[in-house]
């Protein structure tokens, strides 16, 4: 491709680099802060979807939020997040068996309990509980780390 090849949106005129109006102008956003909302986010689906006894939809939103989560930083450090296979693989690599963030036998055996559960009342309310922890060391975490710099 050369320039030419490109286009502004909406318009048939060649693309010209000039600061302006239009969606290249837009703010900036901190993606590692978006991801990490997100993840509240979907804590408040699993709060949602507990409270109306929906234990399965309640277990997968708390997962999202972990798998999630994970790859707020690991986004931070600049590591590929294409499949939640490589997002917790990595994160135990960088984060767990660093010692970097603490969890008791790693993230996959954390975030993946949902495969070894049923679907039941108890395991949801126990594996929000996680998932709500697990969000807020990433959150400390991601705050000492940016205090840091």
């Amino acid at each position: 491709m050369t320039q030419e090849d490109f286009i502004d949106w909406g318009t048939t005129e060649k693309y010209k680099k000039e600061i302006g109006i239009g969606e290249c102008a837009g703010v900036v956003i901190d993606l590692i802060a978006t991801l990490l909302l997100e993840s509240q986010e979907k804590i408040k689906n699993a709060e949602e979807t507990f409270d109306e006894g929906k234990w399965a939809a309640s277990i997968y939103h708390s997962y999202s939020s972990m798998v999630n989560s994970a790859k707020a930083l690991l986004t931070a450090e600049k590591t590929k997040v294409n499949t939640h296979n490589s997002i917790i693989k990595d994160f135990d690599e960088k984060f767990s068996a660093s010692g970097r963030i603490a969890i008791a036998g790693g993230f996959e055996e954390l975030v993946l309990q949902l495969n070894k559960n049923e679907p039941s009342e108890v395991f949801a309310k126990s594996y929000l509980e996680d998932a709500k922890e697990f969000l807020k060391s990433i959150e400390t975490f991601r705050t000492k780390e940016l205090h840091e710099v």
